[in-house]
This record gives structure tokens, sequence and C-alpha cells, in this order.
């Protein structure tokens, strides 16, 4: 992991308390972008740095959080704008349980359908079953927190991640960590 923000202790909680409130509905799930905004709107904290370079280790924190508190996966819920959750995902898992996960997106639905089964208060008389996540298009009563979209364009970029510590690479390649 990255160096550690100061702002993750103050953030964690309230990304907790988020996917808490998600995982309440069946199906439910949140873009890992609307969690970002949500955290920092409900925390007043911002933070120095664009989001690319601490979103992942927070994804991770928080995974470990929820671990740490005997919470479901509850990291499962905050998807990509197309529904996938990806390598952040599997890294949060590896983080929590030692798994090296080969179909993230498997795991990821089947750990969704663990936390409804924890907390939703609707969950059908079946107990549900492990599914894709389906993004839903904010309200316009939520525009004022979606981010532009010149902004989609820059995050759905692939980024290339270092193999040893998973952090952000930056335009040289060479991990500034490791290298």
């Amino acid at each position: 992991m990255a160096k550690l923000l100061p702002q993750f202790a103050r953030w964690t909680p309230a990304a907790l308390d988020i996917l808490r409130e998600t995982a309440s509905r069946y199906g439910a799930v949140i873009t890992v972008s609307e969690l970002a905004d949500q955290v920092l709107v409900r925390t007043r904290v911002e933070s120095p740095t664009s989001r690319r370079t601490w979103l992942g280790d927070f994804m991770e924190i928080t995974a470990l959080a929820a671990a740490r508190a005997g919470d479901p996966p509850l990291t499962s819920l905050a998807v990509q704008r197309d529904g996938t959750v990806g390598d952040v995902y599997a890294r949060a898992v590896l983080a929590t349980t030692g798994d090296v996960v080969r179909d993230v997106e498997t795991r990821a639905a089947e750990d969704r359908l663990l936390c409804y089964r924890a907390l939703a208060t609707d969950l059908p008389a079946d107990g549900g079953t492990p599914r894709p996540a389906k993004v839903r298009r904010a309200s316009s009563s939520t525009t004022s927190t979606r981010p532009s979209r010149a902004r989609a364009a820059v995050e759905t970029k692939p980024v290339k991640v270092c193999p040893t510590c998973f952090t952000a690479l930056p335009a040289t390649g060479l991990c500034d960590y490791c290298d």
C-alpha cells in the first residue's frame, strides 16, 4: 500500500456507514466515485491529492475495517460505472482473506449476496442469488454530486499498476516505491 493519508481515519467509518446503508437494499450498489463523493461530503474532510492516488488504497483499508468490525465484505458493493469491481476488489479480498481471486466479478457477486443477507431489509423469500451489479443512473436530484463528463473520461482510462505493490504507475512506467 502507498503512504496512508491521515484522512483515511475519518473517511473509513463514513464509508462503512454508506456501504451498510447500501447493503440494506437488496440488489443495491454504489459506484466507487459516488462513495468517495459521499464520504467527502459527510466528513467534510477534503483530499490534498487526486482520487487516483488514494482511492484503491482507501477501498482496501475500508475492506479491512469492515472485516475487523465483523461486517460482510462491504466493498463488494462499490463498483465502477460499468458495474464491475475490477482489480481494486481483488486487492481488498487478498488483504482481508489472503485469497487470490481468479474470477473477481463472480466473487464480488457472491460477496454482495452475503452483504444483502446480513443487512437487507427487503431480501427475497428465497434468500436471493448472486448476480452482476446493475448501476442505476443518478437521479436529477443528485446531479451536483456526479462528476463532469471530462472527469468521467479520465477515470475510465485504464491505469497501469505496479505488479509488486499495486500502486498506480506514473507516466514513466517505473514504480516510485519499488524501483
